[in-house]
């Protein structure tokens, strides 16, 4: 026996005797029975093992993935760690306290099986620690948005803030890097979409007298909160295609939509959080980007569906990063993919003019659109996606 806490056990609770399984030690040496040492050998082996984890890989020689289950048997790591050969190791195995016939009669499994791999415990916890770090350092932007948002709903909202951003968002020379840039220039001509609900508030009598100002971003005394701007500051918010920014309004059957179709009339630069899930894009030229993960993690955290009654508090963070890039990116504009429209049937991106102190519609060289057509839709159908969750 070599394991020298064990070899301690044995001075501390043996007799001297004769040793049964090596006829050389004498009977000088103390020793001790097979059962109580089995007894000790079972407290430590289930303190520091338990079954091994069964994992999967891949093989050469098939499309099907293999399993296999960490560790080795527990007469292999018992012969390890006492030290002893398998005479030994069997005597000791035949005495180890487990699970009897009437226990496993009674739907109690035993804990030693001859064709299962035991593992470390301390190998198990390193393991799952390493795969947290992995998950951390790979959600990383994720959590610090999250970090973020709590800072900014709950914390502060004034003070500090630009520090946490500038973390997040790193500087605006990243974003020049590579084939597929998520800061651009978007150009001249471009169609933009923006849809009015018809109703009591808005009629066709006044869409007629002066449809470029009625389907346009409201005056700042009727600006509202929103995704990326704050009460009294008007943007614009349009889409990319008629369907998305019709379904932005959700509406119901029976509805009318005032659909207007504005041309861009001078670039705009953009922050484009959709820029690495377009599907024209190659894969491989988005990963290689330094902002890739950053970009994807994003995406989905500024386009998430938010109910009514959370958007005062959600849309806090949101219209703080619309200022951001504003400010210190020098941005006009903001690409989020919609909340409202996923299908990749049509161009489901939303896109938001922040206010630069000057009219969005208009005849001045500072303006951004100008009106190309609009039209009246009526709301004939309603249709959800729905997809199955398992639990």
């Amino acid at each position: 026996m070599g394991d020298k806490e064990f070899v301690k056990w044995i001075q501390a609770h043996g007799k001297r005797g004769k040793c049964d399984f090596d006829a050389s030690h004498g009977k000088s040496r103390k020793v001790v029975a097979v059962s109580d040492f089995a007894v000790e050998v079972d407290g430590y082996f289930r303190e520091n093992y338990g079954r091994g984890e069964e994992y999967m890989y891949a093989t050469r020689d098939s499309d099907n993935p293999s399993y296999d289950t960490r560790g080795d048997t527990y007469r292999e790591i018992l012969g390890n760690d006492l030290q002893a050969d398998g005479d030994v190791i069997d005597a000791i195995a035949e005495n180890l306290p487990d699970a009897d016939h009437v226990e496993i009669m009674d739907g109690g499994e035993p804990f030693y099986d001859e064709f299962s791999n035991y593992e470390s415990l301390a190998d198990v916890r390193a393991r799952e620690q390493a795969e947290e770090e992995e998950r951390w350092y790979e959600r990383r932007f994720e959590y610090q948005w999250h970090d973020f948002c709590q800072v900014v709903q709950y914390e502060r909202r004034f003070f500090k803030t630009k520090e946490l951003l500038d973390a997040l968002f790193g500087t605006p020379e990243e974003y020049d890097q590579g084939t597929i840039k998520p800061v651009y220039a978007l150009e001249i001509g471009q169609k933009i979409y923006r849809a009015r609900l018809l109703g009591d508030g808005f009629t066709e009598t006044q869409l007629a007298q002066n449809p470029a100002k009625e389907l346009g971003a409201p005056p700042k005394e009727k600006a509202r909160a929103g995704r990326m701007s704050v009460e009294y500051i008007p943007v614009f918010y349009g889409a990319f295609s008629e369907p998305t920014a019709v379904a932005e309004l959700r509406p119901s059957i029976g509805d009318q939509v005032a659909v207007a179709e504005f041309r861009l009339v001078r670039p705009l630069r953009v922050f484009d959080f959709t820029a690495f899930s377009r599907r024209d894009v190659p894969w491989q030229e988005s990963y290689a980007h330094t902002r890739y993960d950053f970009i994807t993690q994003m995406q989905d955290e500024i386009s998430k569906p938010i109910s009514s009654f959370e958007r005062q508090r959600e849309y806090i963070a949101t219209q703080i990063v619309a200022e951001y890039l504003r400010e210190y990116f020098n941005c006009d504009a903001i690409i989020y993919q919609s909340s409202m429209h996923k299908s990749d049937k049509h161009d489901n991106r939303n896109i938001v003019i922040v206010n630069m102190g000057a009219d969005f519609i208009g005849a001045a060289p500072t303006s951004s659109l100008a009106l190309a057509q609009h039209n009246i839709r009526s709301i004939e159908n309603v249709t959800y996606d729905i997809s199955e969750i398992w639990f």
